[in-house]
Protein backbone atom coordinates (compact mmCIF):
# COMPACT_ATOMS: atom_id res chain seq x y z
CA UNK A 1 0.00 0.00 0.00
CA UNK A 2 1.48 3.24 -0.38
CA UNK A 3 -0.27 6.61 0.75
CA UNK A 4 0.89 9.93 -0.47
CA UNK A 5 -0.88 13.31 0.94
CA UNK A 6 0.70 16.10 -0.70
CA UNK A 7 0.42 19.52 0.80
CA UNK A 8 -1.73 20.74 -1.93
CA UNK A 9 -4.56 18.29 -0.53
CA UNK A 10 -3.86 15.93 -3.40
CA UNK A 11 -3.98 12.05 -2.25
CA UNK A 12 -2.13 9.52 -4.33
CA UNK A 13 -3.24 5.92 -3.38
CA UNK A 14 -2.03 2.55 -4.80
CA UNK A 15 -2.99 -0.97 -3.21
CA UNK A 16 -2.19 -4.12 -4.10
CA UNK A 17 -4.85 -6.97 -2.57
CA UNK A 18 -5.50 -10.63 -3.87
CA UNK A 19 -3.83 -10.07 -7.04
CA UNK A 20 -6.03 -6.56 -7.62
CA UNK A 21 -4.86 -3.18 -7.68
CA UNK A 22 -6.93 -0.32 -5.91
CA UNK A 23 -5.40 3.67 -6.96
CA UNK A 24 -7.02 6.91 -7.06
CA UNK A 25 -5.40 10.26 -7.44
CA UNK A 26 -7.78 12.84 -6.43
CA UNK A 27 -8.47 15.88 -3.86
CA UNK A 28 -8.91 15.45 -0.04
CA UNK A 29 -12.33 16.45 0.57
CA UNK A 30 -13.07 16.44 4.20
CA UNK A 31 -12.02 14.73 7.44
CA UNK A 32 -15.07 13.05 9.70
CA UNK A 33 -12.96 12.33 13.49
CA UNK A 34 -10.06 10.66 11.90
CA UNK A 35 -10.87 9.33 8.79
CA UNK A 36 -10.77 11.24 5.41
CA UNK A 37 -12.25 11.12 2.41
CA UNK A 38 -10.97 11.42 -1.03
CA UNK A 39 -12.83 12.10 -4.57
CA UNK A 40 -14.74 14.00 -6.86
CA UNK A 41 -17.99 15.54 -6.36
CA UNK A 42 -20.21 12.84 -5.28
CA UNK A 43 -17.61 9.79 -6.20
CA UNK A 44 -15.57 9.76 -3.24
CA UNK A 45 -13.34 7.08 -0.77
CA UNK A 46 -13.39 6.94 2.84
CA UNK A 47 -10.00 6.13 4.57
CA UNK A 48 -10.19 4.74 7.73
CA UNK A 49 -8.07 5.97 10.49
CA UNK A 50 -7.69 3.65 13.17
CA UNK A 51 -4.26 5.06 14.60
CA UNK A 52 -3.72 8.61 14.12
CA UNK A 53 -0.13 9.51 13.04
CA UNK A 54 2.02 8.91 16.61
CA UNK A 55 5.87 9.00 16.05
CA UNK A 56 7.61 5.44 17.00
CA UNK A 57 10.74 5.12 17.39
CA UNK A 58 11.82 7.95 14.90
CA UNK A 59 9.46 7.38 12.42
CA UNK A 60 5.64 8.64 12.31
CA UNK A 61 3.29 5.68 11.59
CA UNK A 62 -0.72 5.11 11.10
CA UNK A 63 -3.37 2.33 10.56
CA UNK A 64 -5.05 3.09 7.63
CA UNK A 65 -7.86 0.89 6.35
CA UNK A 66 -6.13 -1.79 8.58
CA UNK A 67 -2.63 -1.54 7.49
CA UNK A 68 0.51 -0.12 9.31
CA UNK A 69 2.27 3.09 7.09
CA UNK A 70 5.40 4.22 7.89
CA UNK A 71 6.17 8.08 7.06
CA UNK A 72 8.87 8.16 4.13
CA UNK A 73 10.66 11.40 3.35
CA UNK A 74 10.18 12.22 0.14
CA UNK A 75 12.32 14.54 -1.76
CA UNK A 76 10.60 16.99 -3.85
CA UNK A 77 12.57 19.26 -6.34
Amino acid sequence: MRLLILADGTVDYKRLKNGGTTSINAALQEFEGDDFIVGFGFINTRFSVTQPPQEVDGQYQMVVDGVLLTKKNVMTR
